[in-house]
């Protein structure tokens, strides 16, 4: 182990030479270590220092005094005590009064005071005591310590029942020893859990199909004042048709109005109707009632009834391209239409007939008659009809004995004005006797609605010559290896029966042929995505005014070797698809692809063939 050898103690001499290294000035003098003295002090920086605790020391005593005196203000309580008094549960139509109190409860006046009153749509104020300033704005005044006062509104609220509804009202307000606005605001909550009129519907709790029943609708207004404006709305199944009402709905309307019932008063709507051949189990019949405000439905009961349809002894549909739904078709489109029919019951049914009616509201049925097949049986207008007389099966429908009709009904293939764009197919069965009970009736099916979608029609074209023969194109025709063609592409859109909206047309480019970007449109926009390769020709609108628009683009082709004896596919598949803005269906379209063939160029016949 190494052993450590102790420092040699330094000397006297040897501390003051080093101490003299350290301290002495350039002179070689040494400084009085026997005296300390402070630095002297910058003036500026002890004036700063002076000034931030004053301003310290000032903001300490102008707090103080605010929250001193503030608090003197605001004594305990609040300066404004305000409340809303008033139901705190109303019904919907019921006169009803609310009080809007305040008081100062402070020790110092209120210079200004004014009230903001916010109301929901749904309340009608009649009076207020005091009235308004402005139409919302009470002007008070001054309001000296203790002092109170109030406002009164009589109105009545016309709501949704249930809903919960909010009156509110601001106070802004000005203390005598105050340069500055307060405000304050005071709220009520009120639920709206009835209405002042009362609804029941009543009606059989068995039917059978095809024969009539009856419902009562019953309206009572239970206030001691006259209610205004009332809707009732029937909600009844689509299996139900309604024959006759007392009253009647006006026409294009689904519903009652009722302009006024009086104090007490019950008033009543009577219902006739029958369930289609395709209702069957319990059926639940609905109705509202709601008041109109500002042309707003407000329901202010519901009510229901269920009725146990049984099955009856005929069972039969009409299928139109395989729904018995309403449902949109197209222009030239082939309506596939089927009736079948079966006996369910255990007594035979005699002298059956089926008439199927078709009915516009505005202009001729737009079906090609001529192109027609309606199996025999007679048509008289816009009515098919068959009988045992076309039929030999209908004259006696044993049990379990079933059968099918098939007809189609083609739609023309141009709607001109004089045409209806909808109308609405209508299936009846008649018979004379089930079993020996003589039991004549007439029963419906569900009627089937038909709106066609407009007219839409797509045409492609490629072509290297226009009409009159001249050149769209450029390079060699036929086209030859390694040389480079051009063609024109045209698209032409034909519409007349709806306006369009979001038209759009899309084919994507072969990646052997070129976007030479020139293009051409008469409306619209066409583009192309050079990484998708798709050409897109976009409308927004397209109004069935313009019966034509046309979009055209370039495409360029350099066949190579293995193109030679062939023709060059220029466009893959184009479609078209835009909304109808009547049926508000999605409609399209697809074309087929266009090739160097340039079917329909004239001058281009037999030039689309690759030489070598």
């Amino acid at each position: 182990m190494k052993k450590r050898v102790p420092k040699k103690k330094k000397t006297s001499r040897e501390v003051r030479r080093e101490l003299r290294s350290i301290y002495a000035n350039r002179e070689g003098k040494m400084p009085d270590l026997s005296k300390l003295s402070r630095a002297h002090k910058s003036k500026l920086t002890g004036m700063l220092t002076k000034a931030i605790i004053l301003l310290f020391v000032l903001a300490i005593v102008a707090w103080s005094g605010f929250f001193l005196f503030t608090r003197g203000l605001f004594d305990n309580d609040e300066t404004l005590q305000l409340s809303i008094d008033g139901p705190e549960d109303i019904a919907s139509g019921e006169t009803t009064h609310y009080t809007i109190r305040y008081k100062n409860n402070g020790s110092v006046p209120i210079a200004s005071l004014e009230m903001k009153l916010n109301l929901p749509d749904t309340f009608h104020i009649f009076t207020s005591v005091p009235e308004p300033t402005d139409e919302d704005l009470w002007t008070i005044g001054s309001l000296s310590p203790g002092s109170d006062g109030a406002i009164n509104i009589e109105g009545l609220f016309l709501a949704e029942v249930p809903s919960s509804q909010r009156i509110q009202a601001l106070f802004t307000y000005k203390p005598a020893n105050f340069s500055s606005d307060f405000q304050d605001i005071v709220n009520a909550k009120i639920d709206v859990e009835k209405s002042v009129v009362e609804l029941a519907l009543s009606g059989p709790q068995k039917a059978l199909a095809g024969d009539q029943s009856s419902y009562t609708i019953d309206l009572q207004n239970t206030s001691k004042e006259p209610v205004y404006n009332l809707r009732v709305v029937p909600l009844f199944p689509s299996d139900f048709t309604i024959t006759k009402s007392d009253p009647k709905i006006e026409e294009d309307k689904t519903y009652w109005e009722i302009q006024e019932i009086g104090p007490g008063e019950l008033a009543s709507i009577s219902i006739n109707g029958s369930f289609t051949s395709s209702a069957s189990g319990e059926q639940t019949i609905k109705t509202q009632l709601g008041f109109i405000d500002d042309d707003v439905f407000l329901i202010q009961s519901e009510a229901e009834a269920v009725t146990d349809v049984l099955g009856g002894n005929l069972v039969f549909h009409a299928i139109v391209n395989g729904s018995n739904e309403s449902q949109t078709a197209e222009v030239g489109e082939i309506l596939r239409t089927s009736i079948d029919f079966r006996n369910n019951g255990t007594e035979t049914i005699h002298d059956l007939s089926f008439e199927l009616i078709l009915e516009t509201d505005d202009g001729k049925l737009p079906i090609d008659w001529s192109r027609a097949e309606f199996g025999d049986g007679k048509k008289i207008g816009g009515t098919l009809r068959w009988s045992e007389s076309e039929l030999s099966v209908l004259s006696k429908l044993n049990p379990t004995n079933e059968g099918v009709i098939d007809l189609s009904l083609p739609i023309l293939d141009s709607i001109t004005g004089k045409y209806a764009d909808s109308f609405t197919m209508s299936l009846q069965a008649k018979l004379s006797k089930v079993g020996s009970v003589f039991s004549a009736r007439t029963i419906e099916a569900t009627p089937i609605d038909i709106s066609l979608n407009s007219d839409l029609r797509l045409t492609t074209q490629a072509r290297y010559y226009n009409g009159n023969g001249e050149p769209f194109g450029s390079g060699p025709l036929p086209p030859q290896v390694s040389q480079t063609t051009t063609y024109r592409v045209l698209w032409n859109l034909h519409n007349s029966l709806h306006d369009l909206d979001n038209v759009k047309v899309t084919t994507q480019l072969p990646k052997d042929v070129s976007f030479t970007e020139q293009t051409g449109v008469d409306v619209g926009e066409i583009k192309y995505n050079s990484t998708t390769r798709q050409v897109s020709w976009r409308i927004p609108k397209l109004s069935a005014n313009v019966n034509r628009a046309q979009a055209w683009f370039d495409v360029a082709v350099t066949p190579i070797t293995p193109d030679v004896g062939t023709f060059i596919k220029l466009t893959n598949i184009t479609t078209v698809e835009a909304d109808d803005t009547v049926t508000e269906d999605r409609i399209s379209q697809s074309k087929e692809i266009q090739t160097t063939q340039l079917k329909g160029d004239e001058y281009a016949a037999g030039k689309g063939v690759v030489l070598d």
